[in-house]
């Protein structure tokens, strides 16, 4: 048996714990089976409901935070670096992080799994439920033991040790951060996301790339498919913390899966054009993503550049930037929606042209304060610098020139070249700025 499981299962699933969780949850489904008062549909239905709510509490929020936990719990304890030079092999490491930490949470989850599935098979529920709601949790889960493993990578560079409250915090804020942004007028206007709110309140079909599909199954088997790329994404994190080198290729074909994912919700309201630009889009926000979680190693930079002017691929390739291939891709999926006939789109294309170019400056501004004097607070100076271009300029240029002036700051459908001109610009002088920064001496003393 792989004996980080072991180690964790034993330290969460031990007898006894075990034994008082289980007879705790049969209490709570007893008093819920009472208050039917004989009545078989009635009970049934309570026992569902109840069983998905522990369902949804254990394996969701407890299984999550307990994955989580799984790595932070050894850098608090000072274990983490002996786990690190251990025999077992990246993949030993994180399924027995994940399978063992989790266990318990399993074990009080999967109680609740069966009342949700009798109430599914007797009373006309969705039976595809089984398999989403457990595909679910096993996202959430390795998300956050990914997340941890980045906190921890993001730490080690930034000279200080990582923190539960500061990861779950970091975690916290850019979920609000890319949902404000998903979630955008000027964002949406470009085409966004709106697709992931077709899937998520989806009732009967889901249509995608022109054909209809059931809810139950397409959910179940879309949220089981990001699932194993979650579980990809922290195997690959575990391979670099156990000094290994990773191909350069699975980042790029995610972000093709989920520019495809997402694409395929606008098909029929916009053809290939539409379909593109959502795709772009979506991979747009997966380089702001990774701009917050990649640690800022100016050294890894510079001998990217250098291997890169070389031509040197095969040197350059596992130290490229995690931002590089969204944005390339995105770039890419807008100039073909526009050969698409997305520049007579409802003005979508050319907004999303701002958008990309809109990019470059965050990207740039992100980087010119990750890679500062202090790079422990780079993250929060970019995120207050961009909210002050946004907000504060926004407001400024609408002050002054209305509309016109509100594009010279964010990326508007009203004047799209214009904001395209203006963020170019504002992209070059940003990452001139960004690479006088990364290319200057490290201070030592």
């Amino acid at each position: 048996m792989n004996p980080e499981f072991q180690r964790n299962l034993w330290l969460e699933a031990a007898p006894r714990r075990a034994a008082w969780a289980i007879l705790t949850l049969g209490l709570i489904y007893l008093a819920v089976g009472m208050l039917a008062h004989g009545d078989t549909d009635r009970m049934i239905s309570a026992l569902g409901t109840a069983g998905g709510a522990v369902f949804f509490l254990c394996a969701l929020v407890w299984g999550s935070r307990a994955a989580g936990q799984s790595v932070l719990t050894e850098i608090a304890e000072r274990t983490w670096d002996f786990q690190r030079l251990s025999a077992l092999s990246p993949w030993a490491m994180t399924w027995g992080k994940l399978a063992g930490a989790t266990s318990l949470a399993w074990i009080c989850g999967l109680t609740g799994l069966v009342f949700v599935g009798l109430r599914a098979l007797t009373q006309d529920g969705d039976p595809w439920a089984m398999l989403f709601l457990p595909a679910a949790a096993l996202f959430f889960q390795t998300l956050s033991l990914s997340l941890a493993l980045i906190g921890v990578r993001k730490a080690r560079a930034e000279g200080r040790a990582a923190r539960a409250g500061g990861v779950l915090g970091g975690l916290a804020l850019a979920i609000v951060l890319l949902l404000g942004v998903a979630s955008s007028s000027g964002f949406q206007r470009g085409a966004g996301l709106g697709g992931l709110g077709a899937l998520i309140g989806a009732r009967g079909e889901v249509l995608w790339w022109g054909q209809a599909y059931a809810a139950g199954p397409f959910r179940a088997l879309a949220t089981l498919a990001f699932a194993a790329w979650a579980l990809i994404c922290a195997w690959r994190l575990m391979r670099l913390e156990l000094q290994m080198r990773n191909t350069p290729l699975i980042w790029p074909l995610f972000l093709v899966f989920v520019a495809t994912f997402m694409g395929g919700f606008a098909f029929l309201q916009g053809g290939w054009a539409l379909s593109l630009v959502t795709g772009a889009l979506a991979v747009a926000l997966c380089a702001y993503a990774a701009a917050f979680s990649e640690p800022a190693d100016r050294v890894r930079l510079r001998q990217f550049a250098a291997a890169a002017i070389r031509l040197d691929l095969v040197r350059a390739g596992p130290l490229t930037p995690a931002t590089l291939a969204p944005t390339l891709l995105a770039a890419v999926l807008v100039a073909a929606s526009f050969a698409a006939g997305g520049d007579n789109l409802f003005g979508r294309a050319p907004q999303a042209a701002a958008l990309i170019a809109f990019l470059l400056r965050d990207l740039g501004i992100i980087a010119l304060f990750r890679f500062g004097p202090r790079p422990q607070r780079g993250d929060f100076g970019a995120i207050v610098a961009l909210a002050v271009l946004y907000a504060v300029g926004g407001s400024l240029g609408a002050a002054f020139a209305q509309g016109l002036g509100a594009a010279l700051f964010a990326p508007l459908p009203n004047a799209p070249w214009t904001s395209f001109a203006s963020g170019l610009g504002q992209a070059l002088i940003a990452w001139a700025l960004a690479i006088r920064r990364i290319g200057a001496p490290e201070k030592t003393g």
